[in-house]
């Protein structure tokens, strides 16, 4: 039986996907400190259908304790969609394609829910979040019409897709950009070059083509900026440095974890280009006057203002 106590903890695996015991008890019980209130709601949860517990074993991004996850089940997104009277609720996902990537889902979570809490601090809007299991137009009646983030974009002569984790709109002083979300987690097969080698073509033919504004047709922007998020200051100046070398380098924004909190994300300059040493901030506000119709949507003040990427 569902409680009121629960609702939060639906509510929340609606919008993060995938969350830990840990995450949960933080987000939707922080009272509960010693997690008896937070274990014990889902268990009834995952008893009752609402949810589904996910029995392999992963490595928690903080504090490397093996735990397992949990995500919406069906009958958990329907009570969704009653409940907020939002039918958006019934296209989530309720499996996990790539289950050796419950590491990554979780990592991509904290992100998502760091990013909320700067939100909660700034008069920046967050108007879209998409997973990347997730369709960007869920309202859509025919579910042939939904499309994901995932895109191929070019089959000859030689393949490129873009496969982001996730990808988000922010509105700042009434104009819309896209950012693309890459989590990166340091992986021993995966080195800077070649992280650099895989992501730069399919970002640089999702820009040719301007297929973000078909995922995200609320955009006011010509450009979008990748954001790549890495686990320590190492990487990501390694990343950097490989990603400089590459085509549509100027797309891409990098930060450490390590220096990401609710109140750095967006306006501390915590954010590098891949031909700077010097930080910027992802988003600096501007005042409406210097702003203020579709016809500045060309000038460099905008761009600046969302941290957009020139071409």
């Amino acid at each position: 039986m569902i409680t009121t106590r629960d609702i939060p903890v639906l509510a929340a695996l609606g919008r993060y996907f995938l969350m830990n015991r840990r995450m949960i008890q933080q987000e939707c019980y922080p009272t509960d400190v010693d997690g008896r209130l937070s274990r014990r709601r889902l268990s009834a949860l995952v008893r009752d259908g609402y949810i589904s517990k996910q029995r392999m074993l992963v490595v928690n991004p903080r504090d490397e304790t093996p735990a397992p996850v949990y995500h919406l089940a069906k009958q958990g997104c329907q009570f969704l969609a009653e409940h907020f009277e939002d039918d958006r609720y019934l296209a989530k996902p309720t499996s996990i394609a790539q289950p050796m990537h419950l590491y990554h889902y979780l990592a991509v979570a904290n992100t998502h829910i760091l990013l909320d809490k700067a939100i909660a601090q700034s008069e920046v809007k967050l108007m879209t979040w998409c997973n990347e299991q997730e369709f960007l137009n869920p309202e859509n009646p025919d579910p042939k019409q939904r499309i994901r983030l995932y895109a191929e974009l070019k089959t000859a002569p030689k393949k490129i897709i873009c496969a982001p984790d996730s990808g988000f709109l922010l509105e700042v002083d009434g104009h819309r950009g896209v950012f693309y979300l890459e989590q990166d987690r340091d992986r021993d097969n995966y080195s800077h070059n070649r992280v650099a080698a895989l992501k730069s073509p399919g970002y640089t033919e999702l820009h040719r083509q301007q297929r973000h504004r078909k995922q995200f047709p609320a955009t006011t922007l010509n450009r979008f900026t990748v954001v790549m998020v890495a686990p320590n200051e190492k990487r990501r100046d390694a990343l950097r440095r490989a990603f400089h070398k590459k085509t549509g380098a100027d797309f891409w924004r990098f930060a450490s974890l390590t220096e990401l909190t609710p109140q750095t994300f967006l306006h501390e300059r915590v954010w590098y280009r891949t031909d700077s040493a010097e930080p910027q901030p992802l988003v600096k506000t501007t005042a409406p006057s210097t702003i203020s119709s579709e016809l500045t949507l060309n000038r460099e003040e905008t761009d600046n203002a969302l941290a957009l990427s020139k071409p």
